[in-house]
């Protein structure tokens, strides 16, 4: 049994690639009326990096040095809690998977680049926000949570947490599984010492994530299951 499993939320948990989409088109609509809106040939290849919102809209901006983040991300995030959260949904086999792993007396977390304010909606909207306990959902925005694949998220934030609920006293790196879609995901487990399960499924660059040799593939949310279960 692993002490942990941590899952990644775009791409591993939730599809999330047209709201992601659309919100940064409608963002680009608002901040840059006069020029075009990027084409989703040019957002995609950048959202399969799991990179975070403001390394995205430098690249897709058209002068990146008059792009100001303190002003693109916020109205983003606000356009994306507006238009966004109704084109995204979880996975298909989510619910089973997360109750499966609850029943299990499974300790799961979620590390995400997203703001941990848009995760907890998306999660209490579906209904799944009862498999994870709320100081465990670590994302943009919460206090000292940098954004992976840097791993102090997890040595200076989820590990504290989890230990204030009981968590063991010592942590086995080999013993935690990172969920995750994207090359990110796979380099932040690399990073904490952990085990990587890869999402095939979802959002990441397939060449990519397969050139650094993830532990596992899953091909669908339901094979995560059957790895953290021992049977694949």
């Amino acid at each position: 049994m692993y002490q942990l499993v941590i899952f990644d939320f775009d791409g591993t948990l939730f599809d999330t690639y047209d709201a992601i989409e659309h919100s940064i088109q409608l963002t680009f609509q608002r901040l840059l009326p006069s020029h075009p809106p990027p084409s989703s040939s040019d957002i995609r290849p950048l959202v399969s990096t799991g990179a975070p919102p403001g390394d995205t809209f430098r690249s897709l901006h058209p002068d990146p040095t008059t792009f100001d983040e303190s002003l693109w991300i916020p109205t983003y995030r606000k356009l994306y809690a507006l238009h966004g959260q109704s084109r995204s949904s979880p996975y298909p086999a989510a619910r089973d998977v997360l109750q499966a792993l609850h029943a299990r007396n499974q300790p799961m977390a979620i590390i995400s680049n997203k703001a941990a304010v848009a995760v907890k909606a998306a999660l209490e909207k579906t209904d799944l926000l009862q498999y994870f306990p709320d100081s465990l959902i670590l994302g943009y925005g919460v206090t000292g949570v940098q954004r992976k694949p840097d791993p102090s998220s997890f040595t200076d934030v989820l590990w504290p947490n989890w230990k204030a609920l009981g968590a063991p006293e010592e942590v086995d790196a080999g013993r935690v599984l990172m969920v995750g879609d994207t090359l990110t995901d796979i380099l932040y487990a690399r990073n904490i010492g952990a085990q990587v399960c890869w999402c095939r499924y979802g959002q990441g660059d397939v060449e990519e994530c397969q050139r650094l040799q993830p532990d596992y593939i899953a091909e669908t949310l339901e094979d995560v299951l059957k790895i953290v279960e021992g049977r694949s």
